[in-house]
């Protein structure tokens, strides 16, 4: 019996493979069926390699010898996060294969993307000097999350002047569970700027010297900040400098111990005309915090607020509201509840819902939920 191979048009294999996100191992098969299929799924396949193991690194560097083009014209980013299998853990040395493997990786022309994790993300400033083509690179992550817990070594980074001109290109920094060490410009009129930074993400990162500013110099385009960490007292030293010093119009600010007391927005902050949109997670938010942030921060279109340790219950909402606090709101997120004291959270009940969608009416904001 012979078979029938049918072959389908380009524009409906293109529809399949982004109705839904693909396992490597899937794309392989399906790069076997037909040429059509294999550019297609190339494509897919080598956008962002992800490697997690020093061999992987070896026949992925391998690849890009025997294979230039195919490299050059499908891989636009690179996941860099190799971990030392459990009997490798006690040397914890890279070999010469390895290194060469890694040099030949960071050497490729045209990543816009970089991850650097897994045992790169120690002492990742190494690593980020391999960079040839750094002007390439859009976004940067350095995560340590991988081994952020290890007793015999620390995700670290020491950024200075050289890295920020080599990496001056990039549109979106990410460091998480890491230490950071700023050194400061020591060259008098350094032309180091990053020109086209809109996102700083900091996640559960120990800056251990230095601090943000320092970082981010005189960038003009910094428009989103994403800080979280363990406790406000780590975080809203950095968070108030940079919101001090920067047009920043997004703030994302999430702590994950229990705080309190929020600083951020207290009497020695100097108002933010720019931030339009604040989310807090993890803190305790009552009358008195939102009339400090209405006051520092008078543009505020959109306000989210999330955790179980807000006090202020659903009628205190509706009358916040009512009050005309922030006047420029056009969407707000709640909680699901109130928090109690000592340590009890109430969920609210649905009675209130029409009454609360009727103060947010009234105003012109969208309650999310």
């Amino acid at each position: 019996m012979s078979t029938c191979r049918i072959s389908l048009p380009y524009d409906v294999i293109v529809e399949i493979l982004e109705s839904t996100v693909w396992w490597p191992r899937d794309l392989y098969r399906l790069s076997l069926v037909s040429t059509s299929w294999l550019f297609y799924t190339r494509k897919l396949l080598y956008a962002k390699p992800a490697l997690a193991s020093f061999p992987a690194c070896v026949h992925f560097a391998r690849t890009v010898q025997t294979n230039p083009r195919l490299i050059s014209t499908f891989v636009k980013g690179i996941e860099l996060c190799p971990t030392w299998a459990d009997r490798d853990v006690a040397s914890r040395r890279y070999g010469a294969e390895e290194m060469h493997a890694i040099r030949i990786i960071l050497g490729l022309n045209g990543l816009r993307t970089l991850v650097l994790g897994g045992e790169m993300s120690v002492c990742a400033e190494r690593f980020l000097h391999c960079l040839i083509y750094s002007h390439d690179v859009e976004e940067l992550t350095i995560d340590g999350s991988l081994i952020a817990h290890s007793l015999s070594t620390r995700p670290s980074l020491e950024w200075d002047e050289v890295i920020a001109c080599k990496l001056a290109s990039v549109q979106k920094l990410r460091f998480v569970r890491i230490e950071l060490e700023v050194l400061p410009v020591l060259t008098h009129g350094s032309p180091y700027r990053f020109h086209q930074l809109t996102e700083l993400v900091v996640d559960n990162v120990e800056v251990i010297s230095g601090n943000l500013p320092w970082l981010l110099q005189d960038t003009t385009t910094l428009k989103h900040l994403w800080v979280s960490g363990d406790s406000s007292s780590e975080v809203d030293e950095h968070v108030r400098l940079v919101l001090e010093s920067y047009n920043i119009e997004s703030l994302h600010y999430q702590v994950s111990t229990f705080s309190w007391n929020l600083t951020l927005f207290e009497d020695d902050f100097a108002s933010t005309h720019s931030l339009r949109s604040l989310h807090l997670d993890g803190v305790r938010i009552d009358s008195e915090i939102l009339r400090m942030i209405h006051a520092r921060c008078p543009a505020m279109e959109q306000l989210y607020i999330s955790g179980r340790y807000v006090p202020l219950t659903r009628e205190d909402w509706i009358g916040c509201i009512a009050s005309g606090l922030f006047p420029a709101l056009r969407r707000l997120g709640l909680p699901e509840g109130t928090f109690c004291p000592p340590l009890t959270f109430t969920k609210w009940t649905a009675s209130l819902e029409p009454a609360l969608q009727k103060a947010c009416s009234r105003r012109g904001v969208r309650l999310l939920c």
